[in-house]
């Protein structure tokens, strides 16, 4: 009962903050859309998705990316809903729209957290693993889109219909009063249901996490630690990386100041702790929000790519380290 309890409780929370995002994303990106904004952005996001063999709609989501992750996905999942993405299409734009997130993180988490932290040489490792990931997964959605996804010709572009055309559609200036209910009326059905898949989602996990299913997780890291030679004063600072990156770095940080850990011990440390520290928080939190916004499988079918890219990049740079340090 109590393990019902704080999940229910800790559900309630993340679907609100979640939810939160998730709204402003949806309905912001919509209510953008409608003003026509995006269409300026429109040759930087083409040749993206050309090489991959994708349509203007996944340029066009691409772009999104770069100002929010989430909104992208909603809107991917949108083009999809709406018939304008295949499947397949749907797989490879999902997994390209994270690539952003890898390059803005240098500036926004990296440089300013991270760099004080552990000094200038950790820290370019630390840097390349994410963009090392961001690498992966840009070859892997041009090499899936070359052999996965036919080449199709489009009648239309996803920039033009940012544009109005009169002979479509009554160009009238609309009111900002209309433009919000334009906008609420064309989200609004998919917005609940993706809220109620995140909600079930969420709950089921927060159950297998407070009811000790997922303590596995914390046994594999003593026996980590003696696999690399590292001392055992690292067992505290990949634990709390496992569930906070910045705790665990702050604390590794710290045995580093003190002499106690050396620069060596330090990388590989939070290293193998991000393997393992990434399908914890997918499972936790990006497993459930993709569910939400894509559906259970392609939702699951993109955050197990995701996190096999993650996971890989952060294995050769520690395979590297541990090879050329």
């Amino acid at each position: 009962m109590d393990a019902l309890l704080i999940s229910s409780q800790q559900t309630a929370e993340l679907v609100l903050r979640m939810g939160s995002v998730m709204f402003v994303s949806l309905f912001g990106v919509e209510l953008i859309m409608q003003l026509g904004a995006m269409k300026y952005l429109r040759p930087v996001g083409k040749p993206v998705a050309r090489l991959a063999h994708l349509p203007s709609e996944s340029a066009l989501t691409f772009l999104t990316a770069i100002g929010s992750m989430i909104a992208a996905h909603t809107m991917a999942a949108r083009y999809h809903q709406d018939g304008n993405l295949t499947d397949r299409e749907l797989i490879a734009t999902g997994v390209l729209v994270t690539v952003p997130f890898h390059f803005r993180e240098t500036f926004t988490y990296q440089l300013p957290v991270v760099l004080p932290l552990l000094g200038v040489k950790l820290c370019l490792i630390y840097i390349t693993a994410f963009w090392l990931t961001g690498v992966i997964k840009i070859a892997f959605v041009i090499a899936y889109g070359r052999m996965r996804i036919p080449l199709r010709r489009q009648d239309r572009d996803a920039f033009d219909a940012l544009e109005c055309n009169p002979d479509e559609q009554d160009c009238t200036r609309r009111t900002w009063k209309q433009l919000i209910a334009d906008t609420w009326n064309t989200r609004r059905v998919m917005f609940g249901r993706m809220i109620l898949l995140l909600a079930v989602v969420t709950l089921a996990v927060q159950l297998l996490v407070n009811s000790g299913g997922m303590a596995f997780l914390e046994r594999l890291i003593l026996p980590m630690t003696a696999l690399f030679d590292l001392p055992p004063s690292l067992v505290g600072p990949i634990s709390a990386y496992v569930f906070s990156p910045t705790a665990g770095i702050t604390f590794a940080s710290n045995l580093l100041q003190k002499n106690m850990v050396t620069e060596y011990q330090t990388i590989v440390a939070l290293l193998a702790a991000g393997v393992l520290m990434i399908p914890f928080t997918r499972l936790r939190r990006t497993l459930p929000r993709y569910m939400a916004i894509y559906g259970a499988r392609s939702g699951a079918l993109i955050c197990s790519l995701t996190m096999a890219f993650s996971m890989l990049s952060r294995l050769i740079l520690l395979i590297g380290v541990l090879c050329f340090w």
